[in-house]
């Protein structure tokens, strides 16, 4: 065979070598696309329903946004300081008419703690407004503990607070029960002080009817010390009860002692009057028929 027969016979053999592994490149890519069509066709499918689930969430989302902000009404976060006295209650606020504020204006305040939570102090009232500064007072009256730490609550501070225009129905209407709460308190504290005033009263009063009445018996500096009145009218009823059971004893002693004196020298009398009647019976007699004759 030629030479150059030889050679293309090779290139044929390399030829058909090369065709039949582009044949089967193509083979496998044309599958391999084949099942990407199908699995793209599954995943289209599924890529379809979740975004109608997500478009379905996504506008549940927003008109919940929409609903908590209307609620919420409009919010800003401004330094707030504590006005003199603090015991007021009322707020001077780095934010003015810039924000949308103006006077008479109900606005709420969340002072901001350190770990970023919030902490709602109540509704106040824009009394002054200025382009960039305004003083808020509250709607309710500020007791002097409310100001103070209460368990875990801090107490009110001049920091960071957010401010709302609005806040939830529910919210207020708890406020305003815990408010009537401690109205409540607070008058039942203030009848039980008042009662306890009065029960204090009367006790001081009935100590110094005791201490009266005390002294009326033993004595003491509440008698009076006029020299006019009686014994026990200045140094009590016990002594000179006592006084005078002292001398009635004495005087019952005196008496028994005389008394038994008396027994004796009744005994003596007793005695020598019979010892006269012996001696009497010792004397002699008259003669009867005298003593008949002058008799007659």
């Amino acid at each position: 065979m030629h030479t150059l027969g030889k050679v293309l016979a090779f290139l044929v053999i390399v030829a058909a070598a090369a065709s039949t592994y582009f044949t089967a490149t193509l083979i496998k890519v044309r599958n391999s696309w084949t099942a990407k069509s199908q699995n793209f066709d599954k995943s289209y499918d599924a890529t379809v329903a979740d975004l109608a689930k997500t478009n379905a969430e996504f506008v549940k989302l927003r008109d919940e946004i929409q609903f908590a902000r209307r609620q919420w009404g409009g919010t800003f976060e401004v330094q707030t300081q504590l006005t003199d006295p603090p015991e007021s209650g009322r707020l001077q606020i780095d934010a003015g008419s810039n924000v949308g504020l103006s006077q008479q204006m109900v606005i709420h305040g969340f002072q901001i703690l350190p770990d970023q939570s919030t902490i709602y102090r109540g509704p106040f009232v824009v009394t002054s407004v200025q382009t960039d500064r305004s003083l808020v007072a509250p709607t309710w009256r500020i007791r002097p503990q409310d100001l103070q730490a209460i368990g875990d609550a801090p107490p009110w501070q001049s920091s960071m607070w957010r401010w709302r225009t609005a806040i939830p129905s529910a919210h207020s209407v708890r406020f305003d029960q815990h408010l009537q709460a401690f109205t409540a308190a607070d008058e039942t504290i203030a009848e039980r002080q008042q009662s306890l005033t009065v029960q204090q009263r009367l006790v001081a009063e009935a100590e110094r009817q005791l201490q009266l009445r005390t002294a009326e018996l033993v004595g003491g500096p509440e008698l009076p010390q006029d020299a006019a009145l009686n014994p026990e009218d200045r140094e009590g009823l016990v002594g000179p009860l006592e006084a005078e059971e002292e001398q009635r004893n004495k005087d019952l002693l005196e008496i028994a002692r005389l008394r038994q004196q008396v027994r004796t020298e009744k005994g003596l009398v007793e005695r020598l009057q019979r010892e006269n009647e012996e001696l009497t019976t010792q004397l002699p007699q008259p003669a009867a028929a005298i003593t008949r004759a002058q008799t007659n």
